[in-house]
């Protein structure tokens, strides 16, 4: 594996999309831009973004069909912003033979691709992708990580972590969520994905995170413990936390 990051999926990161917001966010733009140019200034053969939005099948990893991967974030007002990929799931889907996976039709990505692909295609990056999306039932994440590890290609865990943060939070408020959010990025500053991909269940449920799943994946790729530590960046301006974190395989 060239590389592996960690980053974000929320569109009001993007300064075309955050407008006036943009000053309150300005940490987690500057570390998106950090992690896209660490991908692609490894120069991988093809990029795997792992999403937590795209359609999810029961319990198979969902791999993005057709023969070119887009969209644009029309959804949240910004149908100027968008970009186009060369689909490079053929080869992926050949690297993980033998693992659960189910076909997703070919249709406009999710933002949990788009995000940061946003951000590579800004930093340069104009080969091929591939976007794999997680199931309901994730327990295949850290073979999938090894099976993508033994390529030369960048692996992007897109994920955001709790959306319960503070009062008008997306989900909901919850006072305990903070501790989520304190928890696992304390575990990823300590090099351990174990532990921050093993929170507790009812604190992890509590906090409304779509982050875990994808960041298995990372640990089943490059183990654990790490022995450095890869975080760029954490915040949550509003509500919902974003971290990103560069790895190394």
């Amino acid at each position: 594996m060239k590389s592996a990051v960690l980053m974000c999926h929320a569109p009001i990161v993007i300064p075309a999309i955050a407008g006036r917001r943009a000053a309150d966010c300005a940490r987690t733009t500057a570390a998106m831009g950090q992690a896209a140019a660490a991908v692609v200034d490894s120069a991988p053969e093809r990029v795997v973004v792992l999403s937590p939005h795209s359609p999810r099948h029961r319990s198979r990893w969902g791999l993005y069909a057709g023969d070119s991967l887009g969209g644009s974030f029309g959804p949240f007002g910004h149908p100027e912003v968008g970009m186009r990929f060369s689909n490079g799931a053929e080869a992926v889907q050949e690297a993980l033979d033998g693992l659960p996976l189910a076909s997703i039709p070919a249709q406009p990505l999710d933002h949990g691709a788009l995000v940061p692909l946003w951000f590579l295609a800004q930093a340069g990056w104009a080969g091929p992708v591939a976007v794999l999306g997680v199931p309901w039932t994730n327990t295949d994440a850290e073979a999938i990580g090894a099976a993508l590890a033994a390529h030369p290609w960048a692996v992007v865990a897109s994920g955001d972590m709790s959306h319960r943060l503070i009062p008008g939070a997306p989900a909901g408020y919850d006072p305990d969520a903070p501790r989520f959010d304190a928890g696992f990025v304390a575990a990823l500053r300590a090099g351990d994905l174990q532990a921050a991909t093993s929170p507790d269940p009812a604190l992890r449920d509590r906090a409304a995170e779509d982050v875990v799943d994808t960041t298995r994946v990372l640990l089943g790729a490059l183990g654990s413990p790490l022995g450095f530590d890869p975080v760029l960046a954490y915040e949550g301006p509003f509500g919902v936390g974003y971290c990103e974190a560069i790895f190394h395989s």
